[in-house]
């Protein structure tokens, strides 16, 4: 079984990845989130790992997009506590740093901490490449946001632990999956699902009714642009409940009556959090 996850060795979506498969899966690391889903796609990798919200930077919405756009499912859900870690070449001092390169989410994770230090923020793709970045590089006043897993992989100096704004910073991932690929135990007790709303005032007032009428807790609601279609919105909605219930079966049927589309994303075991 292959896994593929976006970034290189020491990412936070590998670590979690290990968390939930364990250590011994083979795991392929992408350039980008749209490299995880052609690979799913296409069958090269049984099951993707995505990021999908964090509970300071808010949601990966360049995911849902991608989620949306494609034919794969969410089959899990899996948290991971985030621990950033400020790491430089061997030797470097922290009051000699003047840069850290690092993902955007995960320099607003820290920006507090970066302003108290007077540390410029420099946006990357990845947290794990801005480590192997200025691992690589020759500049001793450069640091990396990173995870400490990378210190360990690329050999650096350690000069803070935990510098995330908050000590509940918590990301959480997706596994997803082609539909023959979810496996013939999968169990449900989350729901997933993209709609698009008619256009009358209090057109999404009735389709959110739906879901009280059917006693399901929204956990997430959220809008997004259609690109293909300027100025229009599909709405990501996730409530707690599997997509085999009576309830939710019912509710997915009168809000595809409600709204010009409907789609499942996903239905999966619902995750312990881990704060």
């Amino acid at each position: 079984m292959k896994v593929a996850f976006q970034g290189i060795r020491g990412a936070y979506s590998e670590m979690a990845l290990h968390d939930h498969f364990g250590k011994t899966v083979e795991t392929v690391g992408c350039e980008s989130f749209d490299d995880v889903f052609d690979l799913v796609n296409s069958g090269a990798v049984t099951y993707g790992f995505i990021p999908v919200e964090n509970t300071i930077a808010g949601t990966v919405v360049e995911n849902y997009d991608l989620l949306f756009a494609n034919d794969v499912l969410v089959i899990a859900e899996v948290y991971l506590p985030i621990r950033h870690t400020l790491l430089a070449k061997k030797g470097a001092r922290l009051e000699s740093i003047k840069d850290a390169l690092s993902h955007p989410h995960a320099l607003k994770q820290c920006k507090a901490y970066l302003k108290l230090k007077n540390i410029r923020m420099v946006p990357t793709y990845d947290t794990a490449g801005a480590a192997k970045a200025v691992a690589s590089g020759d500049r001793m006043n450069c640091a990396a946001i990173a995870s400490e897993l990378c210190a360990e992989i690329y050999d650096m100096e350690i000069l803070e632990h935990n510098i995330q704004t908050n000590s509940s910073n918590t990301t959480r991932f997706f596994v997803i999956a082609k539909k023959e690929n979810i496996p013939a135990d999968h169990v449900t007790g989350k729901t997933t699902v993209a709609f698009k709303t008619r256009h009358y005032p209090g057109a999404l007032v009735d389709c959110l009714k739906i879901f009280q009428k059917y006693s399901l807790n929204l956990t997430k609601l959220e809008s997004r642009p259609i690109p293909e279609t300027p100025w229009e919105y599909v709405f990501y909605a996730a409530f707690e409940a599997g997509i085999d219930s009576d309830e939710v079966k019912s509710a997915i049927g009168e809000l595809t009556l409600h709204a010009l589309f409907v789609k499942l994303l996903g239905s999966y075991p619902k995750a312990e959090k881990c704060w």
